[in-house]
């Protein structure tokens, strides 16, 4: 696939002037009365490439949703969740529950390729429906899996929905693609039930939200939206965006993943703990564990939610996303390193050995009140928590 330049594509000399311009946005601005004043906190606009934003591309391209030959309608990518895998990026789409979309990115001269279509299920049954993250991780032996996490939510009347409760891991190939000849597949059903005893012993509802087609509200359970293993062992992370606890953002810690995917025995996934982040009223729509910082990068955004009949308008127009980097441990708070004007961000991800990281935003969802909604691409320049204001 070749690369095509994003709009606009800062040539090297530009990037590195927007590099250093970025570093700047969190140093110390000054003192008051002899402590360091931070620097205000940037802000991410949709269509702006000002530091440290130093890329954005729309990549919406449209893939058939099925692998029906006569599949009449190709959709747009309605980007979900992102991983980056072999130089490039592996991402998912929660209108195509059959494939991940695989885009180039170059981030020395910050250029973004077109996302092209990698089926890895390839058949009608064993979908992933509302797929809403991806990771990757290198096994032990070298071999490098990626894995493919839905939501777990009920779907959006209310009922229950196997795709939604199946998950994927499977292999990739020197370049990064993933091989669905080696797919295996978990039913997470078992975790669910896990991570639903939780919700009870903390006095947590389920999470309900307005379902236009039906013109009611309807009970949705949750959503797992993120996922991210530890540096080490064999724990992975869940970010729930939906329900929250009194406020404060829901991440699960599951031991025995791959032991489950390799047995293929469910039970063997474990919830180990379970984590309140204050994330300003916000919950987790994607997690990374970022091997630069040594920490996590987290995106959070508020949910549209129940529609009431006092509400002055519906959905609201408030999208109140952020980025907050956090390092793992439960006694220390997650530090907001950028707030996010007009945009969802819905996938976040280091882009490999660079400085920048990947932001991907899920145009689709009609809470945007945008014409011409799009899936948006966005690298920007990320050094570390030092360089944000806590």
């Amino acid at each position: 696939m070749g690369l095509i330049a994003s709009s606009p594509s800062p040539p090297a000399g530009r990037l590195r002037v927007a590099l250093a311009a970025a570093a700047l946005l969190g140093q110390v601005t000054g003192t008051a009365g002899g402590a360091p004043v931070p620097a205000p906190v940037p802000e991410i606009r949709f269509g702006v490439t000002d530091p440290p934003v130093v890329a954005q591309r729309d990549i919406t391209v449209r893939a058939p949703t099925s692998n029906h030959p006569i599949d009449p309608t190709p959709r747009p990518l309605e980007c979900s969740g992102m991983a980056w895998v072999g130089g490039g990026l592996l991402v998912s789409s929660d209108r195509h529950a059959h494939a991940l979309f695989s885009v180039d990115v170059d981030p020395g001269r910050a250029v973004i390729g077109t996302p092209e279509p990698r089926v890895v299920i390839r058949n009608e049954k064993n979908l992933l429906r509302d797929a809403e993250a991806v990771t990757a991780r290198t096994r032990p032996g070298g071999a490098t899996s990626v894995y493919v996490v839905t939501s777990l939510s009920h779907d959006p009347a209310g009922e229950p929905d196997v795709n939604r409760r199946r998950w994927a891991r499977l292999p990739v190939d020197d370049a990064g693609r993933p091989v669905a000849a080696g797919v295996r597949l978990l039913d997470a059903e078992p975790l669910r039930e896990a991570i639903a005893a939780h919700f009870d012993a903390l006095g947590v509802a389920h999470y309900a939200a307005y379902t236009p087609d039906e013109d009611r509200n309807t009970d949705r359970w949750g959503n797992v939206e993120g996922i991210a293993f530890a540096p080490t062992g064999d724990t992975a992370l869940l970010g729930l965006r939906n329900p929250r606890a009194q406020g404060d953002a829901l991440v699960v810690a599951v031991a025995g993943l791959d032991d489950a995917f390799d047995t293929g025995d469910a039970t063997r996934a474990r919830v180990t703990d379970l984590v309140r982040l204050d994330l300003g009223g916000r919950g987790v729509s994607d997690l990374c564990w970022d091997p630069q910082t040594r920490g996590y990068l987290l995106s959070a955004g508020r949910s549209g939610g129940p529609r009431r009949a006092d509400d002055p308008a519906y959905p609201p127009a408030n999208l109140d996303y952020a980025l907050f980097w956090w390092s793992g441990r439960r006694a220390e708070a997650p530090v907001l390193f950028a707030r996010v004007a007009d945009t969802n961000i819905d996938a976040v991800c280091r882009v490999g050995g660079s400085p920048l990281i990947a932001l991907g935003s899920d145009e689709g969802d009609v809470s945007e009140n945008r014409a011409g909604r799009q899936s948006l691409l966005t690298l920007m320049y990320f050094a570390g928590p030092a360089e944000a204001t806590p």
